[in-house]
């Protein structure tokens, strides 16, 4: 399962959708402002008390909190959980007034303080609930990036915002909600910037520096995968007989010369038990040439042949074959790493691993299947999608990973609200104050508005990437060479052993004693030249040839790839 989501910045080269000219914050302003609050659609503005909140922040739900003063009547908590609450920042400067919405969610949690009247009220944008009420397809289209069943477990039964963060994992962005509610996603690439907060423009001793740690700044991702499919190989042999005193020939010519010194013959059944007592399963049936029944004057000598008897062979051949399961496993070391960590003594190392099979029921009904099966074709029952959307779906999430290592260092700065009140988490930001310059994506967004002094204060966080170079494409690399040259069962030549006779009547040597291990057929002459003459047993025997080990045994390959991810070098001056 492979899609992906255009980012709204391309890493290092290429920015989209950045803002033309970017909103200089001007100094030395006065606000007066306002709040507007509702709850389940009534304005509770009223009846607002002490501090109002809004905490948003990049990949995680926002939250509200508020207090109610209810100064009469009853009030049941429970009827307040789940209503709709809305808060509206109004202000006004230079006899202009401006509404935004700050905030758009749920009521998640009153709690009521029956001495104070006081019911407390914290708010939930509700991201994870919405996600997880999504359909696979819905969250697919939201989120983009890449997944694999051979990464992660099964979507069916499981939580659809894990699934959502798997999602978003090989992905440089994050999800999360707009003020309005609206769910999005939204690159971590730093673009021109969209606001520029200057000299003067921020609350004195609010900026704020935090530092990424060494340690957690990962520049190396080693990732190992052993992908394993099955191998269908089948070997057809053929073996052949015919008896040496038809004196290689066919027909009644070598059923005549063979008439001569007549001897026992094999039947069907030993033919074709010998092929199946082999291992083999016999493909088709006997071929050749059978001893004919009764005839008046075959051999045109005038003596009459008798024979009742079906299926005795003069010459045969047959075809006898096997099918058998090969495993195969490709090993692949992939490397994602940044400059630094490439160099011994700098690296801070992550691991990442994945191991996948691909089962089918064909393989496991291979070996029998001759029979039942003959048309089925041997192969490789690799699946190059799952194999490529594997090795995506790990080389992406690697990439992302380091890349959020590198954006761990974190400026931050309060304004006055109404300085700040269209910032959003989608914007890139500037500041030169205070003894610091920095440009990076917001990552944070807290209001903070107290309505018994009168504060309304924004505070701003950006993540700052920091660390250089230039990417690789992430290119799945080829998979590993796996063949082996083809294997031939050949034409196998069967012999034969005569017994029943001191003297070979063909030749006039002595007979050799009999050879149990010999293959092919052994017998008996009809007529004996000495009682004494020892009889060799009836039988007709072939043996299979040996399978070696290389097409037998698993076989593994190997493969390695080494992949660069470069980092901007976003602005940051103390």
């Amino acid at each position: 399962m492979l899609n992906s989501a255009p980012l709204n910045a391309s890493p290092l080269n290429g920015v989209a959708g950045q803002a033309a000219e970017p909103e200089y914050i001007v100094r030395g302003q006065s606000f007066v402002w306002a709040l507007r609050v509702t709850v389940g659609g009534v304005n509770q503005t009223a009846i607002l008390t002490g501090t109002v909140t809004v905490d948003r922040e990049e990949g995680a739900a926002g939250v509200a909190g508020f207090d109610l003063f209810v100064a009469s009547g009853p009030v049941v908590p429970t009827d307040w959980t789940g209503k709709a609450v809305t808060i509206d920042y109004i202000s006004t400067s230079q006899g202009a007034t401006s509404e935004v919405r700050r905030f758009t969610g749920q009521l998640s949690q009153p709690v009521w303080n029956p001495i104070t009247r006081i019911l407390s009220c914290e708010c939930s944008d509700q991201l994870q609930q919405r996600v997880e009420a999504m359909t696979v397809e819905a969250i697919d289209s939201l989120t983009g990036g890449y997944w694999s069943a051979d990464v992660f477990d099964a979507v069916t039964g499981r939580s659809r915002w894990d699934y959502a963060v798997e999602r978003m994992g090989s992905r440089p962005a994050s999800l999360d909600c707009s003020p309005t509610g609206d769910m999005r996603v939204t690159s971590w690439y730093a673009m021109a910037p969209h606001f520029e907060f200057g000299p003067g423009t921020t609350v004195y001793g609010s900026v704020d520096v935090e530092l990424a740690q060494l340690g957690d700044i990962t520049n190396r991702i080693e990732i190992e995968i052993s992908y394993r499919y099955p191998r269908l190989w089948q070997l057809i042999e053929s073996f052949g007989w015919a008896h040496p005193n038809a004196d290689g020939l066919s027909g009644i010519g070598g059923f005549c010369a063979w008439r001569t010194w007549s001897t026992e013959l094999p039947d069907t059944d030993m033919i074709e038990s010998a092929v199946t007592g082999a291992g083999l399963s016999l493909i088709g049936g006997v071929g050749g040439y059978q001893l004919p029944l009764s005839m008046a004057n075959p051999c045109g000598d005038g003596v009459a042949w008798t024979n009742t008897f079906e299926g005795l062979w003069l010459s045969a051949g047959v075809n006898g074959g096997r099918r058998w399961t090969q495993t195969v496993t490709e090993y692949y070391t992939l490397t994602l790493t940044t400059a630094e960590g490439q160099i011994e003594g700098t690296q801070r190392i992550g691991r990442d691993s994945a191991n996948f099979e691909i089962e089918s029921n064909r393989s496991e009904d291979w070996s029998g299947s001759l029979e039942t099966d003959p048309n089925a074709e041997p192969g490789d029952l690799s699946d190059e999608a799952r194999r490529v959307s594997a090795i995506t779906c790990l080389l992406r999430r690697g990439r992302t990973e380091i890349i959020s290592a590198h954006r761990g260092t974190t400026v931050s700065w309060a304004v006055p609200t109404s300085m700040a009140s269209t910032v959003d988490l989608a914007h890139t930001l500037s500041i030169d104050d205070q003894g610091a310059r920095a440009i990076g994506k917001c990552r944070r967004i807290v209001d903070s508005f107290d309505l018994n002094s009168g504060e309304a204060l924004t505070t701003l966080s950006i993540a700052v990437m920091r660390g250089g170079g230039v990417s690789d494409p992430l290119t799945v690399p080829a998979a590993p060479s796996t063949s082996l040259p083809p294997l031939s069962g050949g034409n196998n030549s069967l012999p034969t052993q005569l017994g029943g006779r001191l003297v070979d009547p063909e030749t006039g040597f002595t007979i050799p004693p009999y050879d149990p291990d010999r293959l092919g057929f052994s017998g008996n002459y009809s007529v004996k030249d000495d009682l004494t003459a020892p009889d060799y047993p009836r039988r007709f025997d072939l043996e299979a040839r040996d399978i070696p080990a290389e097409y037998r045994d698993e076989r593994a390959v190997t493969a390695e790839a080494t992949y660069l991810v470069g980092i901007p070098n976003d602005l940051l001056e103390l």
